[in-house]
């Protein structure tokens, strides 16, 4: 944990996302371990999403497995699903969307190490991310993307209203 205080710069709103996902994510992990483990980890999940979706205007769903050093820039309206696995050294900015693309495929994104996703990047699907990958702000990414690339969307045309 203190490696990803460390990589949010000590900035207070950051540090208590990444905390607070940190905290979720055990107990997230352990209630599944033993049902008497509900008792005390149900609670503090439901005060999870409370603060989280409610109070800060964010939700990384806490069964999401993110590696060290995540770092979050500027992390309002982010939706991270809890099926999504990220590798270590991940940067995200504000928001950003990452799950799966419906009911009828509940498969989600695998990122690398080393990720870097761009203000409003949306990742969808059963798809893989390679490692050192950076996503361009306002990138929607349907396929899979190799190790070492830069991913970036269609340059915005303009049109004239008469």
């Amino acid at each position: 944990m203190m490696e990803d205080l460390r990589a949010n710069s000590w900035s207070l709103r950051p540090c208590c996302m990444v905390i607070a996902y940190r905290i979720a994510h055990f107990c997230s992990v352990w209630r599944k371990k033993n049902v008497i483990n509900n008792i005390w980890a149900a609670p503090v999940l439901v005060l999870y999403r409370f603060i989280t979706e409610c109070l800060f205007g964010y939700e990384i769903q806490a069964a999401a497995t993110i590696g060290r050093r995540f770092t979050i820039h500027h992390g309002y309206a982010v939706v991270i699903n809890k099926n999504v696995v990220a590798g270590d050294d991940f940067t995200i900015r504000h928001g950003v969307t990452i799950g799966n693309r419906g009911p009828d495929s509940l498969a989600c994104p695998k990122i690398g190490n080393g990720v870097e996703l761009g203000a409003n990047a949306i990742l969808i699907g059963d798809i893989t991310i390679g490692n050192n990958v950076i996503v361009g702000a306002g990138s929607v990414v349907v396929t899979d993307v190799p190790d070492n690339a830069l991913v970036v969307g269609e340059k915005a045309k303009i049109k004239v209203i008469a």
